[in-house]
């Protein structure tokens, strides 16, 4: 089976950016052939070992080219050309309006510069759903959608100034791409409901992966020896720093646990933004415990996998549609506390192998940590049940096996359809 992938820029280390680039190993390994299809990369940022073992076609963006780093002369991306930039004075007509002069032309472009040949269209996130419609239409082959999460404007709530034009028009432009998406894959029950909600649609669940190999050997001796936490109790908390991961609960529900015990420590392990982290910072000030707070950023799977091994709970209160960051800790052999609102608390059985709570209530958190914290039996028992139900139901394998059938299945009834 020859397969397209497309994707928005890969330029960072994320949950989505390593989905794509696992599934792709896997599907080749499989004996597919497979084409990820993308207006930019970053080699040196975005899991640059993963990129390494697969073919990467560079889009550039139209209007605003992005020249992407290339670190090695054997590198398998390579850059589509033939593309004519729009004029300069058309950038400023649309400046206003961002998706004007990013996303949009960029999609387009990469929907036009798919050549033929391929069984079928593999797209992920939004809006690669417009860039997979414009090659339908082209190639004629169809089309899954791996949607981890809706576009923002169907559940935004305030459209302020030219938003209210702009947002509406990409709904109405997103609506009738997705009508020619034959199949809607999502990653829990919770984001199949967002789909729904957006375009009236069923989503078929597909969980995706995990490396369990690389989490679960992994030691954090070093890394408690290096940092002085070899006495104290971590929580753990990974993803990148943005209110909607919700940071601030896992900062308050160290709060309650210092109030009675003073080796506790909180490592927030994340990129992203300044301006959020300076507001975390600011929390931990006022609640007095900004020694005990650690900011990290790792720059590998390896670091980040001995991270992991160094914890003694996870926490992850944030409300996204999945949360790989989840099902790492567990292959690490972790105990988690997961908010109900996440994807991953699908599957989590609460007291078996991790434990839910409700969401935006940290005090609850830290309550459920502070049992973990004085009971090293429990947290074992939960850590080992958690490894095992990875093990047996979130390999990379097993995910790239799912989406394998579920593309055979599209194409069988598209051909039918003809």
């Amino acid at each position: 089976m020859r397969i397209a992938m497309i994707h928005t820029p890969l330029l960072g280390r994320g949950g989505a950016h390593r989905q794509i680039l696992s599934l792709t190993i896997e599907l080749q390994k499989a004996g597919n052939e497979v084409e990820i299809f993308t207006n930019a990369v970053n080699e040196e940022t975005c899991y640059p070992e993963l990129l390494k073992q697969v073919t990467v076609n560079v889009v550039p963006n139209p209007l605003i080219p992005f020249r992407y780093n290339s670190s090695s002369s054997n590198s398998s991306i390579k850059e589509v050309h033939g593309i004519s930039n729009v004029r300069m004075w058309l950038q400023r007509i649309v400046r206003s309006a961002p998706f004007y002069t990013s996303e949009l032309p960029s999609m387009l472009s990469l929907g036009r510069t798919i050549p033929k040949g391929f069984d079928i269209i593999n797209n992920h996130n939004f809006p690669t759903e417009w860039a997979a419609f414009i090659a339908k239409k082209r190639l004629r082959v169809p089309v899954v959608w791996m949607c981890n999460e809706p576009p923002f404007w169907f559940f935004a709530w305030k459209r302020r100034k030219v938003r209210k034009i702009y947002w509406p028009l990409f709904g109405v432009l997103d609506k009738v791409a997705v009508k020619y998406i034959d199949e809607i894959v999502a990653l829990s029950h919770i984001a199949a409901g967002h789909v729904k909600k957006a375009y009236n649609r069923s989503a078929r669940v597909v969980r995706s992966g995990v490396d369990i190999d690389l989490f679960h050997n992994a030691s954090g001796k070093d890394v408690r020896r290096k940092h002085d936490l070899e006495n104290d109790f971590v929580l753990l908390q990974v993803g990148n720093i943005d209110p909607v991961r919700r940071q601030s609960d896992s900062i308050m529900a160290l709060y309650c646990l210092s109030r009675n015990y003073d080796n506790v420590k909180l490592i927030l392990d994340g990129g992203g933004r300044a301006g959020p982290r300076e507001e975390l910072t600011r929390l931990s000030e006022n609640l007095g415990v900004k020694d005990k707070v650690l900011f990290w950023h790792t720059k590998s799977d390896e670091e980040l996998a001995r991270v992991y091994a160094a914890c003694d709970v996870f926490v992850f209160p944030s409300q996204i549609t999945w949360g790989l960051a989840v099902t790492e800790a567990m292959a690490a052999g972790k105990p988690v506390i997961v908010s109900k609102n996440c994807g991953a608390s699908e599957i989590i059985q609460s007291g078996v192998n991790g434990i839910i709570v409700d969401h935006a209530k940290p005090k609850e958190i830290g309550e459920q940590a502070e049992l973990l914290m004085n009971n090293p039996k429990s947290r074992k028992k939960l850590g080992e049940h958690a490894y095992e139900y990875v093990k047996s139901n979130l390999s990379w394998e097993k995910y790239a096996k799912n989406m394998e059938s579920v593309f055979q299945r599209a194409i069988v009834s598209f051909r039918r359809n003809l």
